[in-house]
């Protein structure tokens, strides 16, 4: 008998055979009718947002140097210490520089004294008016005056020639000497003003001894010491703005035409619970092409100091605060190896759905759902794992 034949045989036997596998002890297993509470989904005001990660840097950053060399006299700041814009950060020795100081003003007043020159008058003086200048002047006329007698006398025959010849170069030694004591006097004026200007990089010098902050802000490093000889340029402390901070952000490429500048920013600390606002001020130009990602910049107030700078930050950017979507319960998701699903109510049975969520929302808590559920569907609020698709059920809302 051919093997097909045998197989068919022994089948129909066990057919008509009663035992387990007989027509009367095999039923169909029906899932009982279960009570749930549905809820309808409903389109409600949910800001379109972009997370971000980066680091908080600080707005400003300044090592205050030595514009002039000296031995540190006083340094007045240590970390942490907090400081005004203007406030004394560190002095040099100043007894050299005070003596430059006097030495340039006695200079000073040397010129003063040459040109005749009293403690109220002008710098701008009148050559004219100096002794030098009259005195050449009295002198070039008294030469003019004795030029012309001997021209006359010697129109007449009185004087010889000689004696014309010899008033005619006292006349031009007198010019000489008049125009030489005017430009004495202009010389001694430049000078003067030259003393001006001693003295005013001796006062400078002398000012630059004292090292001042620049800016309100925080020491983080102190780079000298009391005693220590610092040379022109060398470092003494090293300043940062601590309000505003600004938040460095890596905003992924295939979201970062959303961003734009003056959008809110919401941070998020390690160890913190609340989150720090601020705003979106910079966007860099181009595109990372490391990470392809695009470079925010946010301004964060910090009027208290109890944000530091270089701590890593958890960011959300709302790029949309007028968007719309779902949002669910908690309770109404069921996530199993890495799946969301909720159970609808179609009609009278479950229709169990695979979702996709995106952020938990707070107050109350709830999960956004991205895409699987449409305005107008209804879903079960507390589902059970052991719900069955096409379930009967029956709603009873409380």
């Amino acid at each position: 008998m051919p093997r097909r034949s045998i197989l068919a045989l022994l089948l129909l036997l066990l057919a008509s055979c009663s035992g387990p596998y007989s027509n009367d002890t095999v039923k169909a297993t029906v899932a009982p009718k279960v009570t749930v509470q549905a809820r309808e989904a409903t389109l409600e005001a949910i800001p379109e947002m972009i997370a971000a990660t980066g680091e908080l840097q600080a707005e400003d950053q300044a090592t205050l140097r030595a514009k002039v060399p000296g031995r540190v006299e006083k340094l007045l700041v240590d970390l942490g210490t907090r400081v005004q814009e203007g406030q004394v950060v560190a002095e040099l020795e100043q007894e050299d520089y005070q003596l430059r100081l006097r030495q340039a003003e006695a200079s000073m007043e040397q010129t003063r004294a040459r040109l005749g020159l009293g403690a109220k008058d002008s710098d701008d003086v009148d050559p004219a008016k100096t002794a030098i200048v009259r005195q050449a002047a009295a002198s070039l006329r008294e030469a003019s005056l004795m030029h012309a007698n001997a021209s006359e006398l010697f129109k007449r025959g009185i004087v010889s020639n000689v004696d014309y010849q010899r008033a005619g170069v006292n006349l031009q030694a007198a010019e000489a000497r008049h125009q030489a004591a005017v430009e004495e006097v202009l010389r001694t004026r430049a000078e003067l003003l030259q003393r001006r200007q001693e003295i005013a990089l001796a006062k400078q010098q002398l000012s630059d001894t004292v090292i001042r902050a620049p800016f309100r802000g925080a020491i983080t490093q102190r780079l000298a010491t009391i005693g220590e000889f610092l040379a022109v340029n060398a470092p003494a402390v090293v300043l940062v703005k601590w309000h505003p901070l600004r938040a460095r952000l890596q905003v992924p490429e295939r979201v970062a035409f959303k961003v734009r500048a003056g959008q809110r920013i919401d941070l998020l600390f390690e160890g913190q619970a609340s989150t720090q606002p601020g705003r979106v001020v910079r966007l860099s130009p181009s595109i990372e092409a490391q990470n392809r990602s695009l470079i925010v910049e946010g301004e964060i107030p910090n009027v208290d100091g109890a944000l530091r700078a270089g701590a890593f930050i958890e960011a959300t950017i709302t790029v949309d605060p007028n968007a719309r979507g779902i949002a669910i319960p908690l309770s109404s998701v069921i996530s199993f190896a890495g799946v969301d699903r909720v159970f609808l109510v179609q009609g009278n049975t479950l229709e169990d759905r695979q979702i996709k969520v995106g952020r938990r929302l707070t107050k109350p808590d709830r999960l956004e759902v991205l895409s699987g559920i449409r305005p107008g569907d209804r879903f079960v609020l507390d589902p059970s794992d052991r719900f069955l698709n096409g379930q009967k059920v029956e709603v009873v809302n409380r």
